[in-house]
């Protein structure tokens, strides 16, 4: 990564999202109506960047060139904003424009760029008007939106008729351009997300936010993904560049823009109680703050979140507790929405005033259910006794705090008197020390003395912990069991009746019934965001359930918009959950480049506090796509990490231990990979786990095909709902009768059903089966092998004998080759294509291979032998650098 001083670098300094402005400024000086034009827009947008870039593009062009920075503490100076121009005192206007039109048409055509125009001090201002009116030279100026009207813009906006062009703030696709520009390489969609939120697009914004994140150590490169996890203090220097932007502010601006600060989004109404309303319209024309649609009316935001931050940030604790005081005072009476009494009610416990223990009972409740888990935390800390462990315990397990949440919840169980409640805290502290802390013996114990100590009457609220707990398990009879009583009884308590909902469906994916599941998942509404991980986990199987019924063009943009929701919510285990799925369905569509990338991405959202289902399921992935790529090391270290996680008796990490089969089998150890998967398959039929049984069994028939397998595989196939199954039997039978007809036309039904992977192994098998006379059928195979190779970023099956007749590159190898001829190392041509370093060398050895070259230096000739490639240098009059 390039950015790890908190610079920005080369490639950041070029214009990012800026396409379609700078082709206005390109057209403004082409074919424009009048003499040039004038950016505009709100500080930090790019408009000195924008007009820089323009002005070196003309100067290139053949004009000639002038670059004014106009400043306020020049503006009394005359010509002080032209200081490289100084006509002797007695010259007069009509003597410096003499001299200053002698100077400029030297025989080029003259541009004058300008810096904050409205600050051109008006013996300047005077000489660029008759410059501009005589046509003598054409104009690029910039301004902030708030000085657009200013006199001197107005009288170089008449002289020279220019054509006004406006500079928003970024967009969210050029904002995450910028983003990855400036840190050089993938960012992750949480950390996108917070920074779109904390910038919204503005340049100079990105750029601070990422240079104060950077420097202390809060954005950093984790599996080769950059990841932000928000909450460091940010940089003075941030805070410095907000308040170079907002400006001087008057005692009474200072005052206003602190209560809307701590009081956004508020009523115009309650806005005018707090604030004198003059006061409120100059923060208003400033930009500082805005009016926003909401619903029938309009609402009072802060011109930018930024703002906000640079004001509480810099707030002292007696100063902030006096403008909560005042906001609860303000908004006596006004409160009328559920939002908007939570927000009073956390301002007076946080202000030490007296509160109804009910109300803040309720506003607890209420922004719980809305995913308000930190605004939940807040409140909570401010109930007394028990009940408030109690919820500050369910807080922190909705904000994936299991550590912090362990001794609330034992202090709830212990202490509480209602028994409802008692149960409830021992079901939710018993998933958490299942899930959270990987301590199932303790989360059992804890159950069965609360069954003993509590009137059975409440035992119903602790069914769904034992459900939990049974899911993850290595049996699923008793799971399904355990899930079929809780649903009986759910419980009333939000955050388990949350954790419930992704059980079932999850334990019919793993039974053999996943289009059952997904039917089910299709027709029920998603749970609230109370835990933003269990909304995300009853997401992910529902993308499960889709991809085990071979529904992979349906799942694929269904798991982006589900990962988008998650990044929303701001929940990392969500947001790892859903980025695997994503990868599944890349992975399996056969873009395993793809699906290594976004696999590491959940990787790197999630960290050892995740629960460990997740971060099982998310190793086993690597070590899953890491097999794919022929990575033995990465694939084993993240198989031994997931041994490393698992709690005794867990039956997680089932693609860990597939993985560890697909490995023996592509580096040259099938018959090690078969007997592993022929006891993985035995086992997981054992324990009712039809789906991972079925995975065991395809890769045991692919890699070492036979009657046996296949009758296997179709026997397995029968006890399950889903087509993905009846195909994966079909493929069997036909890899075992060798059929070379067959194979080519279930290697184009795979294509068709989005499967290219298992597309290229069946074009390869129906390969291997034609018979030596069948030569127009073998080249056509050929070709198709090569199309499809060429799909799946480079994967090739280990198992399978690569055909010596492939000797044409693929498009990608070309690529790469062409790259590494002119003198690219592979790191460089890695960023160049996007693919990672060992693709990279994966493709210059199949490549070497191929053209029958053991060393880098040969690549030339022997793509010039091959196809007459030249080297970029070896044109007529080009000299070959050295090195």
């Amino acid at each position: 990564m390039r950015a790890t001083d908190g610079e920005p670098t080369a490639q950041d300094r070029g214009l990012v999202g800026r396409t379609h402005e700078l082709a206005a400024v390109r057209q403004a000086l082409v074919s424009g109506t009048g003499s040039g034009a004038l950016l505009t827009g709100e500080p930090g947008v790019g408009k000195s960047r924008l007009l820089s870039a323009a002005l070196d593009e003309t100067e290139a062009g053949g004009a000639s060139v002038v670059r004014i920075t106009a400043t306020p503490s020049w503006q009394d100076v005359p010509f002080g904003s032209v200081p490289w121009f100084a006509p002797p005192d007695d010259a007069g206007l009509a003597g410096a424009f003499r001299l200053a039109k002698q100077g400029l048409t030297a025989g080029r055509p003259a541009v004058v760029g300008i810096d904050d125009v409205n600050w051109l001090d008006d013996a300047s201002a005077a000489l660029l008007e008759r410059l501009l009116t005589d046509g003598v030279v054409k104009v690029f100026a910039t301004v902030r939106s708030n000085a657009a009207n200013t006199p001197i813009v107005a009288l170089m906006r008449r002289a020279g008729a220019l054509d006004r062009i406006d500079v928003p703030p970024l967009d969210r696709a050029g904002h995450d351009d910028l983003v990855t520009a400036v840190l050089g390489g993938p960012v992750s969609g949480l950390a996108l997300d917070a920074l779109w939120r904390t910038t919204l697009g503005n340049p100079l914004f990105v750029r601070e936010t990422l240079r104060a994140a950077v420097a202390e150590r809060s954005l950093l490169p984790q599996e080769g993904v950059w990841n932000w996890r928000p909450g460091g203090p940010a940089t003075p220097r941030l805070y410095d560049a907000v308040e170079l932007t907002v400006g001087v502010l008057s005692d009474e601006e200072a005052a206003a823009l602190a209560c809307v600060a701590y009081a956004e989004p508020l009523r115009p109404a309650v806005l005018d109680r707090l604030v004198a309303p003059m006061v409120a319209e100059q923060l208003e024309e400033r930009g500082l703050i805005r009016l926003v649609d909401h619903g029938a009316g309009v609402l009072v935001r802060l011109g930018h979140p930024l703002f906000g931050e640079a004001i509480r940030a810099r707030t002292k604790p007696l100063r902030r507790r006096r403008l909560l005081r005042e906001l609860v005072e303000a908004m006596q009476g006004d409160a009328a929405s559920v939002e908007d009494r939570i927000r009073v009610m956390s301002w007076r416990c946080e202000a030490d005033l007296p509160f109804d223990l009910g109300e803040v009972l309720a506003a607890a409740d209420a922004a719980l259910d809305r995913g308000g888990a930190a605004l939940a935390e807040r409140l909570a800390r401010s109930i007394p006794g028990p009940m408030g462990a109690w919820y500050l315990g369910r807080a922190q397990v909705a904000l994936g705090r299991s550590q912090d949440a362990e001794p609330l919840l034992a202090t709830a169980y212990a202490r509480l008197d209602a028994p409802v409640l008692r149960a409830r805290a021992a079901a939710l502290r018993a998933l958490n020390l299942f899930w959270g802390l990987r301590q199932p013996d303790v989360a059992l114990s804890l159950l069965e003395e609360a069954h003993r100590q509590l009137p059975e009457s409440v035992h119903g609220e602790m069914l769904v912990a034992g459900a939990g707990i049974a899911v993850f398990s290595k049996s699923d009879v008793n799971a399904a069991f355990a899930v079929a009583a809780a649903l009986q009884e759910p419980p009333q308590e939000p955050l388990l009746a949350v954790a419930l909902t992704p059980l079932l469906p999850f334990v019919l994916v793993y039974a053999g019934a996943p289009r059952q599941a997904a039917a089910q998942l299709a027709d029920s509404v998603l749970p609230q965001p109370t835990w933003p991980t269990m909304r995300a986990a009853t997401q992910a199987c529902h993308i499960h359930a889709l991809v085990m019924c071979g529904r992979l063009e349906e799942a694929a943009p269904l798991a982006e918009r589900y990962y988008q929701d998650a990044v929303a919510h701001g929940s990392p285990d969500g947001v790892g959950l859903l980025a695997m799925m994503v990868g599944i369905c890349h992975g399996d569509r056969g873009r395993v480049e793809q699906a290594a990338r976004w696999t590491n991405e959940a990787l790197a959202v999630t960290d050892a506090r995740t629960l460990f289902p997740i971060r099982a399921n998310i190793l086993g992935m690597q070590a899953w796509w890491a097999a794919h790529q022929g990575r033995a090391e990465r694939a084993t270290q993240a198989m031994a990490a997931v041994d490393e996680l698992l709690p005794a008796d867990s039956r997680s990490g089932d693609y860990a231990r597939l993985a560890r089969a697909l490995l023996l089998a592509s580096t040259g150890r099938p018959a090690a990979a078969v007997e592993v998967l022929r006891d993985l398959a035995e086992q997981f039929v054992g324990a009712g786990v039809v789906s991972s049984a079925m995975e065991a069994l395809h890769l045991w028939s692919r890699v070492e095909p036979s009657a046996e397998v296949a009758a296997e595989v179709r026997r397995v196939a029968q006890m399950s709902d889903s087509p993905l199954f009846s195909w994966f039997a079909e493929y069997a039978d036909v890899l075992a009768d060798a059929d070379p007809d067959r194979l080519e036309a279930l290697s184009l039904s795979w294509e068709q059903r989005s499967y290219t992977t298992l597309a290229l192994e069946a074009a390869v098998r129906a390969w291997q089966a034609r018979p030596d006379a069948e030569q127009r059928a073998s080249e056509r195979l050929l070709r198709r092998i090569a199309k499809l190779r060429d799909r799946c970023d480079g994967y090739w099956p280990g198992w399978l004998v690569e055909p010596v007749a492939v000797a044409g590159l693929t498009r990608r190898e070309r690529e790469v080759c062409a790259l590494a001829a002119t003198g690219l190392s592979n790191a460089e041509i890695s960023v160049r294509l996007v693919l990672s370093v060992r693709t990279v060398e994966n493709h210059l050895q199949r490549a070497y291979d191929k053209l029958g070259i053991r060393q880098r230096g040969q690549l030339a000739d022997a793509l010039h032998d091959a196809d007459g490639w030249r080297h970029p240098d070896d044109r007529p009059g080009a000299a070959r650098a050295e090195g």
